[in-house]
């Protein structure tokens, strides 16, 4: 049984409102899809810390779709679009979400309040925090990872965001109280998808069959359609497509979303140890052991970083070990796309092949492309980079051509991508569970690590830093040196 706790929200709906008329206007107009916005919607209205608004105020400020598109659409700037610029209104919508955190107080506070035995299912980023705040002794905090994993009786679930279809499927077939504590825009998005579900029901009613049978003719009642916001069901069409894999990961973290984005927001942080360079979303530890994101990070904080360089290797051969025929595939596209750019070295010196393979979309610098084909990297950096790899080296080939030769190797490089997500994101609630409570996990113990292999790998790898200073990295992230852009990267 779904119930709701509604937000009232009729701000967020003007303000949703107001910014899918803005996207309309661009694609009417200009022909853009602005994928990247949708993203930062979900991700906005799903968000319950002000931390997580603040980050995405800097993601949009850093994001170069719409103008990138503006250009290529016939060299218009952003101030063309004068009033009907969706830029400032998304940004106008997360500065009144940073002071009206709506969901985080609804939630909380029905959390608090309730006597009723529950479990509350929240976003890995969100974990410690909700620990902090919610105080009621009948209110188990979970992942939604561990969903699937519980025996669900005399229990009442609580989620605060609705996603889509595979949301949808999950909720509907279960028999126990639901509680959803959404904008009215996700609320009206779930009967969206109750009513798809009536109509396949009455398509079965209203069949000839039935009429033959029973000789009662069934009058359809509902005439109504429900409101759902387009940039929102635009990403959740997207969404919806998804392999479970990257679902999971999506539904565990859904920040990962940005990951689809080629605009990075590097951070530049100074400790008493190094200087790094850490992407927004990465993950770090606090000196208790609690996950935190790079975003997050103040000046004297004593933070650890999470091995990504020392740990890839180690996790792409658990991924392998787990599901030798997927990745069987995953390597063989990740040969291919090597070879062709390796045959290609052989016709062009280096710097002609430079040269043509920027003017078919290739973005990284020359030190870059120098290492493509011969190593580590199982893919490009960009997809930018695939393309042009394949549009230069199948010259006479059309785009509807590259197109069908390249999307299986974009799915494969999903599928790493996604798998070394969710790998990863395993591997660091088990390196919290040691930090914490010094106890090994599934992965690490795969891995051969016990106590004391593990407790000399953090202290090796993983040092305490204190933080002398953070900033935005204001060069272009394709002027960073392979070594750091690797770091990025993994």
């Amino acid at each position: 049984m779904i119930k709701f706790r509604n937000i009232p929200s009729a701000e967020v709906e003007d303000f949703i409102g107001r910014l899918d008329d803005k996207i309309s206007y661009i694609n009417s107009e200009f022909g853009i899809e602005l994928k990247t916005y949708g993203n930062i919607l979900r991700i906005a209205i799903n968000a319950i810390q002000y931390d997580t608004i603040e980050n995405l105020v800097d993601r949009v400020k850093i994001n170069k779709e719409l103008e990138k598109s503006l250009d290529n659409a016939g060299g218009y700037t952003i101030d063309f679009l004068g009033e009907n610029n969706p830029k400032n209104e998304l940004l106008e919508f997360l500065d009144f979400l940073k002071s009206n955190l709506l969901k985080q107080e609804i939630l909380l506070k029905h959390l608090n309040q309730t006597d009723k035995r529950t479990i509350a299912f929240f976003d890995n980023n969100d974990i410690d925090f909700a620990g902090k705040h919610i105080k009621n002794r009948k209110v188990e905090i979970r992942p939604f990872s561990d969903l699937k994993k519980l025996h669900l009786e005399n229990i009442t679930l609580v989620f605060h965001s609705f996603n889509g279809q595979k949301d949808f499927d999950l909720l509907y077939n279960l028999d126990i109280e639901i509680i959803l504590v959404v904008y009215k825009q996700e609320k009206n998005l779930y009967y969206k998808y109750l009513d798809n579900r009536k109509k396949l029901i009455e398509q079965e009613i209203k069949s000839h069959d039935r009429l033959s049978l029973c000789g009662i003719e069934y009058i359809e009642t509902r005439d109504y359609s429900v409101d759902v916001s387009s940039t929102i069901n635009g990403i959740v069409s997207r969404l919806d497509n998804l392999g479970n894999r990257a679902y999971e990961g999506y539904r565990n973290e859904c920040d990962i979303l940005l990951n689809d984005s080629e605009e990075k927001l590097v951070y530049k942080v100074i400790t008493n140890l190094a200087e790094l360079y850490l992407e927004s979303n990465d993950t770090i530890f606090t000196e208790r052991g609690e996950l935190n994101k790079t975003y997050k990070i103040k000046v004297g904080d004593r933070l650890r970083i999470y091995p990504k360089e020392e740990l890839a290797e180690n996790l792409y051969q658990v991924a392998v070990e787990t599901e030798p025929e997927i990745f069987g595939k995953v390597e063989e596209h990740s040969v291919y796309w090597k070879q062709l750019i390796n045959e290609m070295r052989l016709k062009y010196r280096d710097e002609l092949l430079y040269q043509k393979l920027k003017e078919k979309g290739l973005r990284i610098l020359p030190n870059t492309l120098a290492t493509y084909g011969k190593g580590y990297r199982k893919f490009p950096m960009f997809n930018n980079d695939l393309r042009a790899i394949f549009k230069l080296y199948y010259s006479e080939s059309s785009d509807m051509e590259i197109d069908s030769m390249i999307k299986p190797i974009f799915k494969s490089k999903t599928t790493y991508n996604s798998t070394m997500i969710v790998l990863g994101r395993g591997i660091k609630q088990e390196i919290r569970l040691f930090l914490k409570e010094n106890k090994i996990g599934e992965i690490l113990q795969k891995r051969n690590f016990n106590v004391t292999t593990l407790k000399n790998f953090v202290d090796d790898y993983m040092p305490l830093h204190i933080v002398n200073s953070i900033e935005v990295f204001s060069e272009n992230i394709e002027t960073l040196d392979e070594s750091t852009l690797q770091l990025i990267e993994i």
